[in-house]
């Protein structure tokens, strides 16, 4: 690659792309160790899909991102100072949770409305085959657009995974980081812990009514979600909570209105303005 082009690290059409530019990375590397970090974000894939799946079917939200740097910690071990095949490696694994996830979501869809899974699985292939070009298309139409990463799409979550390959390939945390993660991690680590418990205790006690426990359970808040609204920035967290707000005043006062348009309003939403950003990309390619 030249001096100033992007240098690309991703998998599948629907999983991670990460751009940043070549003259942020050292140049000498050794080519092995690139593919070693393709067999090694491979191999760390299942345990992390594991997680994935989990975050996603708890709070609807894929921590892609996330496990994607405990891959990244793990290869600064096997290719040290490799800041483009830690990358390498990241992007493999967060690949690897992205697709887990939706398909764990797509299975299960498919089971309530009991579709069968194996014509489910060939539309999926079919539908992969020409999300290819259309992923590419699209690509170049926004880039021939608009600068990314630039003030309309700043990738903040590019910056985030160049920051965390140089960190761990020679780079320093801030003060007292450590200490912090460690306890968060701890505190995190007793949740899943105390709602098995709460959940024995309630089956144990529940033929004599409502218990205690089952109070317990549904005021318990998820490591997850708690974490991923920490990460996330204001201008997604904070519709997330309007969105929220809406939702359960909408169900509070008109329970079979909701029933039948709610989900219909929400994808709405999501395509009016998925819709309306290729439009207007399309229109300044134009004019």
């Amino acid at each position: 690659v030249s001096a100033h082009s992007p240098l690309v690290v991703g998998n599948g059409p629907r999983g991670v792309h990460c751009f940043v530019h070549a003259d942020d990375v050292p140049a000498q590397h050794a080519p092995g160790d690139t593919a070693r970090a393709s067999a090694g974000g491979g191999g760390g894939v299942p345990s992390l899909s594991v997680l994935a799946i989990r975050a996603l079917g708890e709070t609807d939200l894929n921590p892609v991102s996330g496990v994607g740097k405990l891959s990244q910690l793990v290869f600064a071990v096997v290719a040290p100072g490799n800041v483009v095949a830690n990358l390498v490696a990241g992007a493999i694994a967060e690949a690897g949770a992205q697709q887990a996830g939706d398909m764990m979501q797509d299975f299960k869809t498919a089971a309530l409305l009991g579709v069968c899974p194996r014509a489910q699985f060939s539309a999926m292939l079919l539908g992969s085959a020409f999300s290819i070009p259309v992923s590419i298309a699209a690509y170049d139409l926004f880039t021939s657009v608009w600068e990314i990463p630039g003030k309309m799409f700043p990738v903040p979550t590019a910056q985030i995974w160049l920051s965390m390959a140089r960190l761990v390939n020679g780079g320093s945390l801030l003060p007292h980081v450590l200490p912090v993660a460690i306890c968060a991690a701890v505190a995190a680590a007793m949740l899943p812990i105390i709602a098995t418990t709460l959940r024995w205790v309630a089956t144990r006690s529940r033929s004599s009514g409502t218990h205690w426990a089952d109070r317990a359970l549904e005021i318990l808040p998820s490591g997850v979600g708690f974490a991923v609204g920490m990460y996330i920035s204001p201008k997604f967290t904070l519709p997330r909570v309007l969105g929220t707000l809406i939702e359960q005043i909408w169900l509070a006062s008109c329970p079979h209105n909701y029933q039948s348009f709610m989900v219909v309003t929400a994808s709405g939403l999501v395509l009016g303005e998925g819709t309306a950003a290729l439009l207007l990309a399309v229109g300044k390619s134009l004019f």
